[in-house]
């Protein structure tokens, strides 16, 4: 068994296609934990070690820095764009800009966001800027942790915030859009192995670069790095 910490963004293409084709391919077991990525440090900085850490490009690369993870089994995989869900019926921005995107918020009856995962940081800076935080706020449906787009499904919000591919997670009806370029933050994610660990761990690491695996990653919104 290897031992998988990841963040929530690839989740899905992960135990939904990667994951299973390469524990038949190997028949080794991959148990995966998958929290935001900032959960994971912590966790990591409690003095746990899992053999693998699929991050934040910037956190994964720290850890390897610290010895933690090896600078050999680095790689880019994805691209993640941040986005927002609705559901179908429910009213969009007048069109693309950033200006109609954040009167949308405005007017928006709930805006559902999480405060530990790099859309929610992002968001959150966001709206400082703009000066919108604590308008937003008011009503904010806020997540320490989890899919923000099952507040649209369940009806607690009208608008959720996180990645794209997180978003896309959820199921239930509900539409999924990027934010406008002009506020967007693009979050590279990539994969490290920990030293001494199962030569397994690499061969995953490794596995995450073919094609069977961008493929899946596209299926859910993420670029290639």
């Amino acid at each position: 068994m290897i031992t998988l910490y990841s963040g929530l963004v690839v989740r899905q293409a992960l135990e939904e296609t990667v994951i299973p084709i390469f524990e038949k391919a190997t028949g080794e077991r991959v148990e995966a934990t998958f929290e935001p990525t900032t959960v994971l440090l912590s966790r990591i900085a409690e003095g746990e070690r899992p053999d693998l850490v699929l991050g934040v490009s910037s956190s994964v690369r720290d850890l390897a820095d610290q010895g933690v993870l090896g600078h050999d089994g680095l790689a880019d995989i994805a691209v993640s764009a941040v986005g927002f869900a609705r559901l179908p019926e429910s009213p969009a921005p007048t069109d693309e800009s950033a200006e109609s995107f954040l009167e949308y918020l405005r007017a928006a009856r709930a805006v559902a966001y999480t405060l530990s995962g790099a859309s929610g940081l992002h968001f959150m800076e966001m709206l400082r800027t703009h000066d919108l935080l604590d308008t937003i706020d008011e009503r904010a449906v806020r997540f320490s942790a989890g899919l923000t787009a099952e507040a649209v499904v369940d009806g607690r919000a009208s608008v959720a915030i996180q990645q794209v591919s997180e978003l896309r997670a959820v199921a239930g009806p509900h539409v999924v859009t990027p934010i406008p370029h002009a506020l967007q933050s693009y979050a590279s994610f990539a994969i490290g192995v920990r030293p001494g660990a199962p030569e397994t761990a690499a061969v995953f690491a490794t596995s995450l670069g073919a094609d069977d695996a961008r493929r899946a990653f596209a299926s859910v919104g993420l670029s290639a790095p």
